[in-house]
This record gives C-alpha cells, sequence and structure tokens, in this order.
C-alpha cells in the first residue's frame, strides 16, 4: 500500500515581514498543488525523486542536505518510529523558483502522507505546528503562515504568537497572479530588511503596526466580502512594502500595469519582495499579456482554492 497526499501552494495577501514580529498575515492557498507519493520499502533504504534530481540514503543516515533538505527533516524527525525504509517521488504543478511557498507545501505533503504511513493520526492544527517547526529549522525563521495555508486551505487570518489565530475563511474570486522572473531567498531578504532599519528601529516596528492594520481591516473586508476594500487595503500595504525596500524597479511596474486593468481592485507585492510575485485581485482578460515579459516576468494562472492538505491510501 503507498500513500499520497498533496498540499496547495499559497500566496500571502497581507502582512508580510510584520508577521515575522508577533503581528498578523492574510494567507491564501490556491489551485497549483505539490504532491508526494511514498511508497513504504522492505528494507532500510530511502529515496528521493523529483524534477530536481534523485537522492538515496539509508534509515539510520539521514542528512538534511538540499535540493530535497525539507523531506529530509520530516523523515529526520520520525526517524525513530519508522522501522523500514521508502520511496518518495514528488511531483509539482509550479517550480520551486516561483514564490508559492513550495517549501511549506512539500514539508506538508511529505509529512501528511508519512504520518499516514506511521498511523499517526495527526490532527490538522498538530500537523501544521509539526510542519511549522521543521521549515523554522531548516530555514533558519519562518513564521507559518503559509503552513497554515497549505493545512487549511482557503484564506486563512493567522497569528504565530500569542494570542494564537488560525481563522479560514473562503469566498471565491480572481485573482492575477504575475512572477517577476526572479526570486530573492526569504532569508536574504528578511536579512536585507533588518540591515536598513538596524539604526531605525522605532520606524520599523511603526510600520509593522501599521502593515499589522491593513491585516485586520483586510480580513474584515473578506468575512464580509467587500472585495473592493481589500484591494485597497492591499494597495497601501504595497506602498510600505516599498517603505521597507523590498520593491524593485520591475515589481513596480507590474504592480502599476495591473492596477490599470479594467477589473482590478489592487496589487501588491507577495512575499518578502525583491523579486517573487505580485498579485493582483481582480480579473484580466484572456488576451492579457504582461508587458514586462522581456524582463522576465510571466502571468501564471492560478486561483484561489478552498482544498488544503489531502492526502489517501492507493
Amino acid at each position: 500500500m503507498s500513500f499520497k497526499a498533496s498540499a496547495p501552494g499559497s500566496l500571502m495577501l497581507l502582512g508580510e515581514y510584520a508577521v515575522l514580529h508577533g503581528k498578523h498575515a492574510l494567507v491564501c492557498a490556491v489551485n497549483k498543488r505539490m504532491t508526494v507519493t511514498l511508497v513504504p520499502r522492505h528494507d532500510q533504504c530511502i529515496t528521493v525523486q523529483s524534477t530536481l534530481g534523485n537522492h538515496r540514503t539509508t534509515l539510520s543516515a539521514i542528512k538534511i542536505i538540499p535540493p530535497f533538505q525539507f523531506v529530509l527533516a520530516v523523515l529526520k524527525r520520525f526517524q525513530k518510529k519508522m522501522i523500514l525504509g521508502c520511496d518518495i517521488t514528488i511531483e509539482s504543478d509550479f517550480s520551486d523558483k516561483v514564490g508559492f511557498a513550495s517549501s511549506a507545501a512539500v514539508t506538508v505533503a511529505t509529512l501528511s502522507a508519512l504520518s499516514a504511513w506511521l498511523n499517526l493520526s495527526l490532527p490538522e492544527l498538530e500537523l501544521m505546528k509539526i510542519a511549522r517547526t521543521i521549515v523554522r529549522y531548516v530555514q533558519g525563521l519562518g513564521s507559518g503562515a503559509d503552513v497554515a495555508a497549505c493545512v487549511f486551505g482557503g484564506i486563512v487570518t493567522y497569528r504565530a504568537r500569542q494570542p494564537f489565530l488560525v481563522k479560514k475563511d473562503f469566498y471565491p474570486y480572481p485573482i492575477t497572479v504575475v512572477y517577476s522572473g526572479s526570486k530573492t531567498p526569504t532569508v536574504q531578504a528578511v536579512n536585507s530588511v533588518q540591515n536598513a532599519f538596524r539604526t531605525h528601529p522605532k520606524v520599523f516596528l511603526q510600520i509593522c503596526r501599521a502593515i499589522d492594520q491593513c491585516v485586520l481591516d483586510g480580513a474584515q473586508a473578506v468575512s464580509s466580502q467587500d472585495w473592493k476594500t481589500l484591494g485597497h487595503v492591499m494597495n497601501i500595504q504595497q506602498g510600505l512594502m516599498d517603505a521597507l525596500g523590498v520593491n524593485t524597479t520591475l515589481l513596480a511596474g507590474i504592480v502599476n500595469e495591473l492596477r490599470l486593468q479594467p477589473q482590478m481592485l489592487g496589487a501588491k507585492i507577495s512575499g518578502s519582495g525583491l523579486g517573487d510575485c505580485v498579485v493582483g485581485l481582480g480579473a484580466v482578460g484572456e488576451e492579457y499579456v504582461c508587458q514586462f515579459t522581456q524582463q522576465g516576468a510571466t502571468r501564471i494562472r492560478a486561483e484561489l482554492s478552498s482544498c488544503g492538505v489531502q492526502c489517501e491510501k492507493i
């Protein structure tokens, strides 16, 4: 018997950077999924296969190394509960280079498949907390907001610190996603912001508070399906992302172009910035082609999804 689990990619609608400092975030799952198939073995060998390459080790010799560090970290976490090895195959609807939180998705999917195999019966909240711990361990930081979206699906209002909060809503509304063509690693972008505000900590604190208020207003707008207000708040937070220094000329151009589209209510960077994706709240026509394609920008067709992690025996 094999175990097949999939988890959605996700986008940050609101809350970047502030969520790392105890504030709220608004994050959504998308209909692009990461799938992990786990086939138990009759020996202690472990193999991992994906488009990124192949890896082979043994149960007693698991080391957390790229490009499969998140998968291997999950296996390492439950190493003592495993008697035999397994074959793991990873398939994805999106590239790990695109800002759809692939690290969170593959961690959640692997953890779901492994827990099903080991008959651990993890509730969603417990699965989320374990996956968040693993992502933080591997990356060195992480709010867990993307992990929450992968586990629960929908549009999630999230706060990592007390009072802890995971609140799922889902009301379908079109989004437009444009990938800038490059992605700065999250840790590198966070370090850049920290260095920029090292001599202005009070300014940074005020920006985080303003972003937090954007999230609270945006979450209320989602609950009441007031999409116009959500778009307006997204535009406001884009200005705060600019203040943090994570905007670029290309990202600014993509944001401004999306805002000029007739049905667009708002647009902002999704994620840590200095690359990554821009998310627009609203639809564009089938004929829409981003004018920055020669600079590497690409439209990615994605929709909001209510579906979180799923696992089945096959």
